[in-house]
């Protein structure tokens, strides 16, 4: 008797479940237990000590993260380690994240196979930087959700139909982190040109939009005296200091010339977040996926652009946790180009080794793919942050003042002093005049 093969519907279900199911795992096998280093970037340490005061980070302020991470320092006080809290936060949203990339596979093009979809999630979420910004935490990962997200919805969006939640989802991208504007602003564009929907019928939609903004702004004035925040934002001009990153100005190259020279390592950071054997099948993504979809592709390749500018502009540890998207971008285009590519070989090469034998083959390398990223990114273990922090505090004569000049001798203290409430008579000031100083408690 012949098996019942599985529904359209059963499959578009079980891929991103599995998917996520399966990253959400991995992640919290590997995921660090305390504050931990992200590509020389120690932020963890200060979104941690600063969502615990539910206070204002560094610029842009993380207005939209600071309330979740405070959220998952209260509802999982069960765990003791408090940055291992808002680790996990990182964990689910990340593991969401390739759990969406999978639905937008499909989304993009209704034609690609469950496996093919399944591939896409898999390679999003074990390309090394999103994987890396899985296991600390960080307002990227999130960022990543939302990037997943936007993805999924802009096809609705592009027929005209559930521009709310679009519309909200893009607005929540580009405030929580300004180069979601890269991602934001063409996608929108790309859909308003598509659905050309009525004017009368934008006003919910672009309020929505606006609303994260509003809401930032809003957080900043009246979070302005909070124990732990950054700048002066109790005034207009403060504000706007604080959400342009005034104080970042002086990290961002200018010069055409130079920014182009750095240009080759963006690519080869990119490239990195695929597995070399599946580069040729990007070109073959990107023309299967631009026949189906001309314009969303178009402002898919325009983020790209955008987003690998930036890079190359910024100059700033960490500045290559930015292209989070494009390994997403990454990923869907090798989805989309191998069963294309299966095809033409199985018709130019009749003799080629069974399916099941290709899929095995396939396992082993993803397999393979895992067990390298892995041994890089891991952070399993880690609390050498957390334990240098600590005993510099022990080791601080009464009631001492540690001046420091660095993020990644501030903020691990900073996590130390306030949130594991060591040393409570030690001051610590930044010297550069950059953050705030965290005062001994009275």
């Amino acid at each position: 008797m012949r098996r019942a093969s599985r529904s359209p519907e059963a499959s578009s279900i079980a891929v991103p479940v599995g998917v996520g199911l399966f990253l959400l795992l991995l992640y919290w096998w590997t995921v660090a237990p305390s504050i931990s280093a992200l590509h020389d970037n120690v932020d963890s340490a200060e979104l941690v000590t600063v969502a615990s005061v539910t206070g204002i980070a560094h610029p842009p302020g993380s207005a939209i993260w600071v309330p979740l991470g405070r959220a998952a320092l209260e509802l999982l006080g069960s765990i003791e380690e408090p940055a291992l809290r808002t680790n996990l936060l990182s964990v689910v949203c990340m593991a969401l994240a390739g759990a969406l990339v999978a639905v937008a596979a499909r989304r993009w093009m209704p034609g690609t196979p469950a496996w093919a979809c399944a591939l896409a999630g898999l390679l999003a979420g074990l390309a090394p930087i999103p994987w890396a910004q899985a296991l600390v935490t960080e307002v990227l990962a999130l960022q990543a959700l939302l990037t997943a997200l936007a993805l999924v919805l802009a096809v609705d969006a592009a027929r005209g139909r559930a521009w709310a939640p679009f519309a909200l989802t893009l607005g929540l991208l580009a405030w929580n982190h300004p180069t979601g504007l890269a991602v934001a602003l063409p996608l929108g564009i790309a859909c308003l040109a598509l659905a050309r929907p009525r004017a009368r019928t934008l006003g919910v939609p672009f309020a929505l939009f606006l609303l994260p903004g509003v809401y930032t702004v809003a957080y900043l004035v009246l979070r302005a005296d909070a124990p732990l925040a950054w700048g002066d934002t109790s005034t207009p001009r403060g504000v706007w200091d604080h959400l342009s990153g005034a104080i970042y100005r002086d990290v961002i190259d200018r010069n055409p010339s130079t920014v182009l020279q750095s240009v080759p390592e963006t690519l080869r950071r990119t490239l990195r977040q695929i597995p070399p054997l599946a580069w040729p099948l990007l070109p073959v993504g990107a023309l299967a996926v631009g026949r189906s979809r001309p314009a969303l592709t178009a402002s898919l390749g325009v983020s790209v652009v955008l987003l690998g500018l930036f890079v190359s502009a910024y100059r700033a540890t960490g500045r290559q946790d930015y292209l989070a998207p494009v390994a997403f971008a990454g990923a869907l285009l090798v989805a989309w180009g191998l069963p294309p590519a299966l095809d033409w070989a199985r018709r130019l090469l009749p003799q080629l080794p069974p399916r099941a034998t290709t899929s095995t083959i396939a396992v082993g390398l993803l397999a393979l793919w895992l067990v390298v990223n892995g041994d890089e990114v891991s952070r399993r273990g880690d609390t050498a942050l957390r334990d240098e922090a600590v005993a510099i505090l022990a080791a601080a004569e009464p009631d001492a003042v540690i001046e420091t000049d660095r993020d990644e001798q501030t903020f691990p203290l900073w996590y130390a002093r306030v949130v594991l409430s060591e040393r409570p008579d030690v001051t610590v000031i930044d010297t550069r005049g950059l953050a705030p100083v965290v005062p001994p408690e009275p």
